[in-house]
Parts: structure tokens; sequence; C-alpha cells
């Protein structure tokens, strides 16, 4: 009997093949107002960053682009309602981080986020009581209480976690997050230490390393 092939299903919407730079480098977006890009290039500071957030005091990103787009549009949004009249715009920070570093050892905007203590969730589903176990306590947190306010949890023997990856949470005491979205949360110094080589980098004539641009 003759073997009947069948052709390959047709992709009707093909994504970038997937090449050695996307397995050495993960690009994340940070949306913000152009002062806050201006301050952010200056040293990332984690005392600058809000505390009742999904996963606690920590520099946001995300791989999605429209995303940090929107989160720019928002704190444009805020800017504006606390002092009208002064001019900003919204922008969005890239940033392109290793995923692991490829020698023994490199320089700080070489290293990967291999070497960063990680915590990640996979999916919001309201049945994915880790996830929301997280999302809760941090955003039950109080500003301005140190050091009493709660703290995201850290790893077993203590300390904080580096980085956090997930969705984003859009209702979190209902436990709904929102569709088509994720955050890389960076909650300590070694993985700050990283961004802000990166921007080193990319201030200093290297935009491959970081780079900004209006939304």
């Amino acid at each position: 009997m003759a073997k009947i092939s069948f052709p390959a299903p047709a992709i009707h919407n093909p994504a970038p093949s997937w090449h050695a730079p996307r397995s050495e480098y993960v690009v994340l977006w940070h949306g913000c107002t152009e002062r806050d890009k201006d301050s952010i290039e200056h040293g990332i500071s984690l005392a600058h960053c809000a505390v009742n957030t999904d996963f606690g005091r920590g520099f946001y990103t995300t791989t999605i682009e429209r995303q940090a787009e929107h989160w720019a549009l928002g704190r444009l949004e805020d800017w504006q309602r606390k002092y009208p009249g002064l001019p900003n715009r919204a922008v969005k920070l890239r940033f392109r981080m290793r995923r692991y570093a490829a020698q023994k050892r490199p320089a700080v905007h070489e290293r990967g986020m291999d070497t960063l203590k990680s915590l990640a969730f996979v999916v919001g589903d309201f049945h994915y009581e880790d996830y929301w176990s997280v999302v809760q306590h941090c955003r039950q947190s109080l500003p301005n209480v140190v050091p009493d306010h709660r703290r995201p949890p850290g790893q077993v023997g203590g300390g904080w976690y580096d980085l956090v990856s997930g969705p984003v949470a859009a209702f979190w005491r209902q436990r709904v997050a929102r569709d088509d979205s994720d955050q890389f949360s960076f909650h300590t110094p070694a993985g700050i230490r990283i961004l802000n080589a990166l921007i080193h980098e990319g201030v200093s004539g290297h935009p491959d390393h970081y780079s900004w641009g209006p939304v």
C-alpha cells in the first residue's frame, strides 16, 4: 500500500524564526514618562518603587511592547492630574538582557537571568493558589511603614527573590488576571545592578543593550 503523505498545515500568522539572538537574549520593556526616564538613567532606585504592587516593591518590566506603552500612558495621565501644565510625555524603555551568561566572569551588563534567584508563575488562573497567594500578600503591603510593612515572600533561608515573573493581576481581590500580559519585576540590588549596567552601556552609545523612545 502506498504511503500517504499530508502537507504541513499552513501557519497564517507565522512568528519570527527562533534564531540565536532569541536563544541568548530577552527584550524587556518599561513604560514611564520622560521625566521618569531621566531619573532612571541616573540609576534605578528601589526606594522610589511602590510597595503594594503584584510582586511587591520592585522595578517592573514586560516582554510585551504594547503593554509598556499602556503603562506609560497611564503614568502620564497620573502626572498630568498631579502637575497640570508641566510638560512631559509618555516613553518606553527597552532593555536587552541575557538569558544566561556566556562566559565565566562576564561584565555586569553581560550577566544573565540565570545568575538571579527567581520565582516564575506561568498562569493566573483563578485556582492557581501559589500565584494569588503572593499577589494578595504583596497587594496588601502597607506603604511608608518600615520595617513593619509586609514584604514579598523570600527564598528558603531568607532574603527576597531577585526576579519574579508571571501574569499581571487585573482585579486581585477577585483573582482575575489580564489576558495577553506578563511582568518581570526586579526586587534586589543584584537585578537592579544588571539593569543599571545595561542603561550605562546604552547611554554610552550601545543602543542594543538599552534604548528608549516616545509612545
